[in-house]
């Protein structure tokens, strides 16, 4: 359970995280949005996750517009700003979203999957990963996953990490990596 000291803690974590990355990197200080996040639904995968990124192997995201539904500030936007924290909300990278798209989940292809991280980048193993994973995200909406259900690509690169500043696979227009 998080008190409201924690949770001051928190967002005086990911502040002070947030200023740094400004300080080190082209981060235009009148900036003042950005969305806070983990990756996975436990411990374990958000670190998996969180090293993936951290070392340009995984540079995509897929998630439901559904869950945002009600939260319009959560929606990613090209050249909006997310800082990712650990499971337990310590702050480690930011990211900056370079392209959005939606497509059904039967449209999603391995010309996006295969930047997602090791293990998820065939269309098969994404499919298997991806479709528990949004079959327990829409449980607490009272909603099925289904092939025509709205699936959200975003697309992003390192901006800074604890380490200092950091930059992963770019990607163009089409999403293909520079």
């Amino acid at each position: 359970m998080t008190t409201n000291t924690d949770a001051r803690e928190t967002t005086a974590k990911v502040e002070a995280f947030w200023q740094m990355c400004v300080q080190q990197s082209n981060v235009d200080p009148a900036t003042d949005f950005y969305r806070v996040r983990y990756f996975g639904a436990d411990a374990t995968t958000a670190r998996r996750l969180m090293d993936l990124i951290a070392a340009g192997e995984k540079t995509v995201t897929f998630t439901l517009p559904w869950i945002y539904q009600g939260h319009p500030n959560l929606t990613p936007v090209p050249g909006g700003y997310t800082v990712v924290t650990d499971f337990e909300g310590h702050p480690e990278l930011l990211l900056r979203t370079t392209r959005v798209k939606t497509l059904a989940f039967a449209e999603v292809t391995d010309e996006e999957t295969r930047f997602e991280g090791p293990g998820a980048r065939t269309l098969d193993a994404w499919r298997k990963i991806h479709w528990p994973f949004f079959e327990n995200a829409l449980k607490p909406l009272g909603k099925q996953p289904a092939e025509d259900m709205p699936v959200t690509v975003e697309y992003f690169e390192v901006v800074c990490g604890l380490s200092g500043t950091r930059t992963a696979t770019r990607h163009d227009e089409s999403g293909a990596a520079d």
